[in-house]
């Protein structure tokens, strides 16, 4: 049976402005058409009303970890457990991630197949929840940023080594640690770790593939070395300067800033004093970096961190409000977060509300571009052509437990 979303006010993620009268149908997991006004040919189609409503796409979340639960200090949470628990964990963290709206997401450091097997279950429909992109453990150097959720490797044979090994396991991408960050005690944000000839080598094998690889990169010659070694995507690039942002947008890099994540961890005293300080200093020079990037045009793709300590999957929302403060317009940060990430996850089949692609989308009382905070409230999710934790439609998926 077909569903029909008639009278909506579309928001499709490739036009500026808002399609009114809009009908879409969903057969299956797909959009199989789109259209304007009265419909025709609408029996044993089932159909929902969307007058003075508003679709959306699926929103997506570029940058999270789906081991940890966003508590004061979770990898403490994982640490010691075996990965078949690690997995169930996470995937409750996935299914409170799919509540808040957020129907694809990219899961940036996982350790061993904890993440993978979650997403293969989930691709195989043996579980509802987001659809995931996952690198597996990051690649780091022995002792490097959160090492404990990754694979260590030294020189460029052993990171090409290691690379392989993960594309054979069956990553999607792969993630380095180019420099330090704040959650690994002992490291700060802006040293750089992995050499320039070490990232070289894992951009080479994992283009031989077609994979893209990205990068945690926080401090400037992390950064540097990112871009002249043609790094896919910059991971919250805080001390990027004028020149290093510049060169994002000619190379087309896109930038996933993460935002709320140091917010959030500059502002609660329940994380340890060390990476308290780390966060503090960072806020400023984030939010800097941020502005240049909108300025000069760079591709930003919407990444959160959630998982990460003092930042569970709820916080999506608010690095859409932190993007519109640093100078982006709602429609700018809607698209961010829908077809411009999609674009930077390789996702093809979804991120934009029209025929051929996955119906994953959102339905809405009022106008997110009047006000983007509508997008923490009540909302109706569609993943997969099945509405998610509501009685609206007779192809309603299992419900989702918040």
């Amino acid at each position: 049976m077909k569903t029909i979303l008639k009278n909506c006010n579309l928001i499709d993620g490739l036009v500026s402005n808002i399609v009114k009268n809009s009908n879409i149908v969903i057969q299956n997991e797909e959009i199989v058409e789109i259209s304007i006004g009265e419909m025709k040919d609408v029996q044993d189609a089932h159909i929902i009303d969307c007058t003075n409503k508003y679709v959306i796409p699926g929103l997506i979340d570029c940058h999270v970890h789906l081991v940890w639960d966003g508590s004061d200090d979770p990898q403490s949470n994982i640490s010691g457990k075996d990965p078949e628990t690690i997995a169930l964990m996470a995937y409750k963290h996935a299914l409170a991630t799919l509540n808040t709206g957020v129907t694809t997401v990219r899961d940036v450091a996982s350790p061993g197949r904890s993440v993978l097997s979650l997403r293969d279950s989930i691709n195989q429909g043996h579980l509802l929840g987001p659809t995931i992109v996952a690198s597996g453990p990051a690649i780091c150097m022995t002792g490097g940023h959160v090492h404990y959720i990754g694979v260590e490797a030294d020189g460029e044979d052993e990171i090409r080594k290691t690379t392989r090994k993960l594309l054979k396991d069956g990553v999607d991408l792969i993630k380095v640690m180019a420099t330090g960050g704040i959650y690994t005690f002992g490291e700060e944000p802006g040293s750089p770790q992995l050499t320039k000839e070490e990232l070289t080598a894992t951009v080479d094998e994992a283009h031989k593939k077609n994979k893209k690889v990205a990068a945690h990169a926080e401090g400037l010659i992390g950064i540097q070395n990112c871009l002249e070694v043609g790094i896919d995507t910059i991971e919250h690039g805080i001390f990027a300067d004028e020149e290093s942002i510049r060169k994002m947008a000619k190379k087309g890099t896109y930038l996933v800033p993460t935002m709320i994540v140091m917010k959030r961890l500059a502002n609660d005293d329940s994380i340890p004093g060390w990476a308290l300080e780390k966060a503090k200093q960072v806020v400023g020079p984030h939010q800097k970096m941020l502005e240049k990037a909108i300025k000069y045009g760079v591709k930003i793709a919407t990444g959160t961190d959630c998982g990460s300590p003092v930042t569970p999957p709820e916080y999506y929302h608010d690095e859409l409000l932190i993007m519109e403060q640093a100078g982006m317009d709602s429609m700018a940060v809607i698209q961010a977060s829908t077809r411009v990430a999609a674009e930077c996850l390789d996702l093809r089949d979804r991120g934009v509300i029209s025929e051929g692609k996955k119906a994953d989308m959102l339905i809405l009382p009022s106008n997110p571009l009047e006000n983007l905070s509508i997008l923490k409230g009540d909302k109706e999710i569609i993943k997969n052509g099945k509405f998610v934790n509501t009685e609206k439609s007779t192809t309603k998926s299992e419900l989702v437990v918040s």
